[in-house]
């Protein structure tokens, strides 16, 4: 899914100069309480109201946050080989966690997913908690306390971090409370891998391969943590002849397996370095 597919989803991205403004910031440390013995624990932010403390391994973790209406959603772990998470930035929907990642927190994202429905999207964050000064005042919603960020976005704390407009958040929020999450991805498991890829065809022709398929689920991670190899298996349930077409061609100039049977056709194999980024963006691209 390209560059057109995220405008269609999120309309402008804010230039870097507006965004600059809103970046959440440490505090001064020389008034920063001693932190909790756990590097990652959620007191660490030293934040009054509820904070998001959801498990975040892989998309499985991820859907289980996402509202019934979803129709894609990715996770990346930007701690894999440089290699991987350069072609999944190229590869995938922009982002404000791939485009800004390094500056929107006083510690960088570890790992970052991204969840598409209602013709909007919210970004999920994993960091390291730390005490977070911010100026505006908060919006409370269910006791968890929203963070204005900029004009448009709001920040909810927590691992992961919730980013994204007001009423998306809300609504994540509100799966985290109980009601219903998307239910509709059953081809992620719950085996994580450096990068996991979900779509629906029903999301229309802004799905990858053009939503030719009733379901799209890719993984790719580095073999045994090399940075040279790389597996790739990409599924389709009921993909029809365009998609069809379109795996058998990727499988043919990346040198990966292609195979069919009734419930669906995947394309499996090893990567090179060098063949990431084309293969990637054959497979998520329209």
């Amino acid at each position: 899914m390209n560059s057109k597919a995220f405008a269609i989803f999120v309309g402008a991205i804010m230039v870097f100069s507006a965004f600059a403004g809103f970046v959440l910031l440490g505090t001064d440390q020389s008034e920063i309480p001693v932190a909790a013995a756990d590097s990652y624990s959620l007191e660490n932010f030293k934040a009054t109201g509820n904070l998001v403390d959801w498990d975040f391994e892989g998309l499985h973790d991820v859907l289980e946050m996402a509202p019934e209406n979803t129709m894609m959603a990715y996770w990346v772990n930007l701690s894999a080989p440089a290699n991987l998470t350069a072609a999944a930035r190229a590869s995938l929907p922009q982002s404000m966690g791939f485009s800004y990642g390094s500056q929107m927190y006083g510690t960088r994202i570890e790992k970052l997913a991204s969840i598409y429905f209602n013709n909007s999207w919210t970004e999920f964050h994993w960091i390291k908690p730390y005490q977070v000064g911010y100026s505006s005042l908060v919006i409370p919603y269910e006791n968890y306390m929203m963070i204005p960020t900029g004009t448009d976005y709001v920040t909810v704390l927590g691992k992961p971090v919730l980013f994204g407009m007001q009423e998306q958040v809300q609504q994540v929020i509100d799966v985290i409370l109980g009601d219903l999450s998307t239910g509709r991805f059953t081809l992620a498991g719950e085996e994580g891998a450096d990068l996991q890829v979900a779509a629906l065809g029903r999301g229309g022709a802004e799905m990858p391969l053009s939503g030719a398929y009733d379901q799209f689920y890719l993984e790719m991670s580095a073999i045994n943590g090399s940075e040279e190899r790389y597996s790739l298996d990409a599924r389709l349930t009921a993909p029809q002849a365009s998609a069809i077409q379109k795996l058998k061609a990727t499988a043919s100039a990346s040198n990966l397996s292609y195979s069919d049977d009734s419930a669906g056709a995947r394309v499996s194999g090893a990567l090179g370095r060098d063949g990431l980024q084309s293969a990637l963006m054959a497979l998520l691209g329209p």
